[in-house]
């Protein structure tokens, strides 16, 4: 018998090692599909896309339960979404599977920070710059800036957004939360500046082009927004917020069918959302139908006692109907608020140029619990009890913060000390 003619032989070699390769890529497979999901959910989490982050991440932890890292990367995820206790089980997972402790340690200091529990989180602050790695160092100022703005230090949140920014000129996060903290205060153009930065380095960041679009639309640039708004919806057609947002610009331009049909796009997804419900109130309001905005405004107010604005459409639909003696009472609400609101912008500027002022920082509380946000209210007085612990009015204001929120034990312990 003759041997094999040695192309033939080659072929055979050949198909022999293809044969062992894909063999060897099967035995491989699990680890290399945990490894490629790992990279998205990495990659989403770097561009702060936290709910594809979490798509991965799910995906990775049933192909692979008992891998620790998708557990710590779950972790942060909910860190960053507000959900503590799931962040408390990943974590705890995590350490279980033998995950890094430093690493671990790491993101319950950082949850702490982000949570504005400032007086365990501060001490650590330097220490973990020094020993993070260029990833975590991101973590860790964006953590921080939220923490000192969460307890209103304006200046050590300021100072930290330097070193953030000079040692990470390539993140867009320290401009969005400047133009965040621009925005809250009424600066719209500031904002503006700030979140074109993050925009012109993070082009697909639909959080930041959203926010500045909100911007555009409070500095009446209403050609602009719609552009942007409209170009955010071609990608996600059905994000609520995007959909309430050109309905409100559309409504400002007069065009209320369009305005009409915009924003029951977004309560067809979200029947509950408070904003579509208010902006539809105030183009029935606009387009003459008063009786159509009582319908849509009676429930929000209801809902949202301290939102002025609300309070203004629903009066000034009450008073288009005839209803004037029930419109007053809404129409002094808001008249106070707007006096109460306009102090308190000043008052701002104060507390960011003086820390230690806890009388302007007590003011700005108790006027926020009354008339705009109850929560931000609520921070302002937290706040206050750091620099003065047995503040009588800052207790009291929080007792009923509380109560309103059925948390009957905490607001007791308030009204102890205010007492």
């Amino acid at each position: 018998m003759n041997a094999p003619h040695p192309p033939r032989r080659r072929l055979w070699l050949t198909l022999g090692l293809l044969g062992l390769a894909a063999i060897a890529v099967l035995f491989a497979w699990p680890r290399i599909q945990l490894w490629l999901t790992l990279s998205a959910a990495r990659t989403a989490i770097a561009e702060r896309d936290y709910d594809t982050a979490l798509v991965h991440l799910e995906r990775a932890r049933d192909q692979s339960p008992n891998e620790a890292e998708p557990y710590f990367l779950l972790a942060r995820v909910y860190r960053h979404q507000g959900k503590p206790d799931p962040l408390r089980k990943s974590l705890e997972r995590a350490r279980d599977l033998g995950f890094s402790n430093r690493r671990i340690r790491l993101e319950e200091y950082l949850a702490l920070a982000q949570n504005g529990q400032m007086t365990e989180a501060l001490p650590q602050l330097a220490p973990l710059l020094i020993e993070s790695s260029a990833d975590e160092g991101q973590e860790i100022c964006e953590a921080y800036v939220s923490g000192f703005f969460a307890t209103y230090k304006f200046a050590e949140a300021f100072d930290l957004m330097e070193v953030w920014q000079k040692d990470y000129p390539k993140d867009p996060q320290p401009y969005f939360s400047r133009g965040l903290y621009e925005a809250h205060a009424g600066n719209h153009q500031k904002a503006i500046a700030e979140l074109s930065k993050g925009v012109e380095l993070a082009p697909r960041r639909d959080d930041i082009r959203r926010t500045l679009a909100k911007s555009l639309l409070a500095t009446q640039q209403f050609d602009e927004a719609e552009t942007r708004l409209r170009d955010l919806l071609r990608r996600q057609p059905r994000h609520v917020e995007s959909l309430t947002l050109l309905g409100s610009c559309l409504l400002e331009q007069g065009q209320l069918d369009e305005a009409r049909t915009t924003l029951a796009k977004a309560l067809e997804i979200d029947s509950t959302d408070r904003q579509a419900r208010l902006l539809t109130g105030r183009v029935e309001l606009k387009a003459g139908h008063p009786e159509r905005a009582i319908e849509w405004l009676e429930p929000v107010v209801k809902e949202l006692p301290y939102e002025f604005d609300a309070r203004f459409q629903f009066g000034t639909a009450l008073q288009q109907a005839g209803r004037g003696d029930e419109a007053v009472e809404h129409l002094q609400f808001v008249a106070a608020a707007q006096t109460a609101l306009a102090r308190v912008r000043n008052l701002m500027i104060d507390a960011r140029n003086d820390p230690d002022n806890a009388a302007a920082r007590l003011e700005i509380g108790l006027t926020l619990l009354k008339y705009e946000s109850p929560e931000a209210g609520a921070n302002w007085l937290r706040n206050v009890l750091e620099l003065d612990p047995d503040n009588a009015k800052a207790h009291a204001g929080l007792a009923e913060y509380y109560d309103q929120r059925g948390d009957h034990d905490r607001a007791a312990l308030h009204r102890e000390k205010a007492e």
